[in-house]
């Protein structure tokens, strides 16, 4: 494969004046032949918005959702009518104005975007002709680099809000003037140059920060981009981290994440070096704001044809330990270029797919797509044309894109987001309540009657109305009572105020959260594979001549894992143990089929039990990539007789590596018994791939019932002083003739007056006359008036119900077979602003 070990190059011209095409020794590059000539004319603004026919018309020229065109300036309208775009960042004064720092081949220019309808180029800062551009910024000052030449560009913004940008400074030397990207870490005030001919860091101190001076170098690889970020807390508090993409012989060979510790920037010590599988160059990437994953891009395996617009996630908790994790792609052949984190969203611009926002927050694995702008519009290719970059991170709200041919997006995000909402687990037989945060970004807002939980006990699924609790964004709703043991799929479900659906998860009915009602889980086998636990390597019929299941701590290859799944210890089975530090293929499954067993277990006196683990499977690399599967399947009779659990592959999400959990409930594949087993194989039975796979972190579960109550709780309650939630539990007979019922009211604050409260109707009335408590009864209340009680040191309060006597609005009335009769107890409180009062949950009893 011939590789192209630079990047350089193209025309243009500044503020009308031609200027001579860049020479390159590198005209093939790709993305010198992928060019296209800007996009002529004006973009859009509020001045020409009627010209266009309104501010809807015109967010119409481009496809979205979840995404509004504030305005949208051409390189034309930015001064330079043939140049291209390339990086840009974000700058705000003092004062709180905001200015998009836009790259291009000949300058960096700088447009005030405060007012993000009306933006204004207010002064552009020529800089050496390269078709690579980048731009970051520190205090009020902004640092400017090519690819090409031209060292460091110190650009003075102290004096923006009057319309002057000047060029402080140029820093120069230290090897080539080339630099392919900027890097500063604004805690600790340092600024990296990322490669430049085959460079891996340049270190300067901004401590002067319009004179930045030489302190250090990194030069054991290439790092073609960073992130630097000075950690606050936990073992490397105080230590300066960079999270570099990088590799050797300009980034093309043995390319991947490198860690490293720069602290000392005379002794920069290499904390992790982590390659994947299907590396092509590693180019970007950007950390979750919680700084335990890394999200990184290749950009040329979709031009390779290896994969559609894919990143890869890194666990970067242990930063002496990192690990491949996962993937995630959106399905589109567009290559992935620049992204960027924020509020739980991942940014990334996609070249000719435009901007493309996930939602990390929801599940770190397996972001999903929640908005887009596409600025190119009519293709998605894999060519190197569209949006360069993003930048998301003005106060505002406003969002900055730029596009190689269309210049400087301006967008705001319009989006409606469920978040905050877990997967429960397990649901209380009693019913289970669940609170939910519905946000509004940007133009986005809640129409609050439409958000619902959807859930699904086998028959379809049924909604369940969701009522804002008056807690900031919250929505509170409530599983009914469901007989234990019972599986349910669930979802939730908002509309905006624009007609906007969204749900959550994101495909709703499609791939719901599932849980089991349960009063707590049952463990039937556990495995961490420390030790070898009766599981066994080999079966009748294996033929692989390499690749054999084995279990140890792997050394790890491009295409195996290097470390295990489990939080404690080192030990997995995996397919081969490959030489310390060999290349991929090493010990790789070849010429057939290796099979791994686990012991024989008893799920048959087990509650609906299910089985659940940890894979890793990657067969996308070879001469014959993505033509196999990853076969696992039971037995109930001790391994005679086989049911597919799931086939891994050929091609698709689960084939690139990274550790993935699954989970299955054995009866819907086989009668439970004694004599359960798990097969796992793996296959290399086509062509020369390289095919890997591993197991980890094996349980067998079971669900636990507890016994039956008269009745159940329903209804969601608010926390009373002690941060619980008062409940109330039920003893004795829900026969109306026994008259044997006795309700405990528990979680109460102490030495604290309550009573009991009785309707034959269920109602949600939140903070009943400005309390803190939630009404669930509505029709005819009847109070215990006559039964006042004090929650003493205990935070209880006994009622025996007398059922021939239910209090019901002033009179009494018996309870008969087939009534339904609804409790809760009210009682006084103290939160921060002074007394009130509060609720527990219900308690419903249908007599018998």
């Amino acid at each position: 494969m011939t590789r192209i070990l630079s990047r350089h190059g193209a025309a243009a011209c500044l503020l009308g004046l031609t200027l001579p095409a860049v020479a390159t020794a590198h005209e093939d590059d790709p993305k010198i032949l992928d060019r296209r000539p800007p996009v002529a004319g004006t973009g859009f603004t509020a001045a020409n918005a009627a010209a266009l026919g309104g501010t809807t018309a015109a967010a119409g020229l481009f496809n979205s959702a979840g995404i509004g065109l504030s305005s949208w300036l051409t390189l034309s309208d930015l001064g330079v009518p043939t140049a291209n775009g390339n990086d840009c960042w974000g700058y705000v004064s003092p004062s709180g104005r905001e200015y998009a720092l836009m790259g291009t081949t000949v300058a960096t220019i700088v447009v005030e975007v405060t007012n993000p309808a009306a933006p204004a180029v207010i002064g552009t800062i020529p800089g050496h002709n390269s078709f690579w551009r980048d731009i970051k910024v520190y205090g009020e000052r902004a640092y400017a680099i090519s690819e090409d030449s031209g060292g460091v560009q110190v650009i003075d913004l102290s004096n923006v809000d009057n319309g002057i940008v000047a060029l402080e400074n140029t820093i120069v030397g230290q090897g080539t003037d080339a630099t392919h990207n900027v890097v500063i870490d604004e805690v600790s005030g340092f600024l990296y140059r990322c490669g430049g001919g085959n460079n891996g860091l340049r270190i300067y101190s901004l401590a002067n920060p319009g004179n930045p001076q030489f302190v250090g170098s990194y030069s054991s690889r290439y790092v073609h981009d960073a992130q630097v970020v000075t950690y606050t807390s936990g073992p490397f508090a105080g230590r300066q981290i960079a999270f570099c993409c990088a590799g050797l012989n300009g980034g093309f060979d043995d390319t991947g994440l490198t860690i490293l510790d720069v602290t000392n920037k005379s002794n920069i010590v290499t904390l992790s070096q982590v390659s994947y599988p299907d590396n092509e160059y590693s180019h970007q990437g950007w950390l979750s704001e919680d700084l335990q994953y890394f999200y990184l891009g290749d950009e040329l395996d979709e031009r390779a044809g290896i994969s559609e617009t894919t990143t890869r996630i890194f666990d970067v908790s242990d930063l002496n330990n990192a690990a491949l994790v996962g993937v995630f792609d959106n399905g589109l052949p567009s290559v992935g270029h620049n992204m960027y984190s924020l509020d739980g969203l991942l940014y990334q611009a996609n070249y000719t797919s435009g901007l493309r926002v996930f939602d990390y927050e929801t599940d770190p694995l397996n972001p999903t797509e929640v908005a887009f702008i596409d600025t190119v519009n009519g293709t998605n290719g894999n060519t190197f044309n569209g949006l360069w970059s993003v930048y998301p991170y003005f106060p505002s709200g406003t969002i900055i894109g730029s596009d190689i041919e269309s210049g400087l997006f301006v967008l705001q995000l319009e989006l409606l987001r469920i978040r905050n909402a877990s997967d429960v687990g397990l649901i209380d037989p009693a019913g289970e309540s669940v609170t939910i945060d519905v946000t509004g970004e940007g133009g986005g807002a809640v129409n609050a009657s439409t958000v619902r939980l959807f859930y699904d006990v086998g028959a379809g699924f049924t909604s369940v109305t969701m009522n804002a609790t008056g807690s900031g964004d919250e929505y509170s709703g409530a599983f009914p009572p469901i007989a234990c043991g019972t599986s349910v799929d669930y979802y939730f479900q908002a509309t905006s105020i624009s007609g906007d659906t969204v749900t959550f998860p994101t495909a709703g009915a499609s791939a719901p959260f599932s849980a089991v009602v349960a009063d707590g889980l049952s463990v039937v086998r556990s495995d961490d594979m420390e030790s070898a636990a009766g599981w066994s390597s080999g079966a009748a019929g294996d033929d692989a001549t390499t690749g054999l299941w084995t279990r140890g701590d792997p050394n790890g290859t491009n295409a195996q894992p290097e470390v295990d799944r489990s939080p404690v210890g080192a030990q997995c089975w995996f397919t081969g143990q490959a030489a310390p530090g060999a290349g991929l293929g090493n010990n790789d499954v070849d010429g057939g089929s290796t099979t791994l067993l686990t012991p024989v277990f008893d799920a048959s006196t087990a509650s609906e039990p299910s089985v659940s683990y940890w894979r890793w499977y990657s067969n996308g690399e070879g001469g014959n990539p993505n033509a196999d599967t990853f076969d696992i399947a039971i037995s109930n009779d001790g391994g005679t007789n086989w049911t597919a659990l799931e086939s891994v592959g050929p091609a698709g999400p689960g084939t690139s590596g990274g550790w993935i959990n699954v989970s299955f409930r054995i009866a819907d594949f086989v009668t439970p018994t004694s004599q359960m087993r798990v097969r796992f194989v793996a296959s290399d039975t086509g062509g020369g791939s390289i095919v890997e796979a591993a197991i980890d972190d094996f349980e067998v579960n079971g669900v636990e019932c507890g016994p039956d109550q008269p009745g159940v709780e329903y209804c969601a309650a608010n926390a009373n002083s002690t941060g619980q939630v008062g409940t109330i539990d039920g003893v004795g007979s829900s026969v109306a003739a026994d008259n044997d019922l006795t309700l405990f009211a528990s979680s109460l604050p102490v030495n604290q007056f309550g009573f009991f409260v009785a309707s034959q109707t269920q109602g949600f009335a939140p903070n009943l006359a400005g309390g803190d408590g939630n009404l669930c009864l509505a029709g005819s209340l009847g109070r215990y008036a006559f039964s006042i009680q004090n929650s003493g040191l205990f935070g209880q309060i006994v009622q025996d119900i007398d059922t021939s006597a239910i209090p019901e609005a002033g009179a009494f009335a018996a309870a008969v077979a087939g009534d339904t009769w609804n409790w809760q107890c009210w009682h006084r409180d103290v939160n921060g602003s002074g007394p009130t009062s509060n609720f527990t949950r219900g308690y419903s009893v249908v007599f018998q």
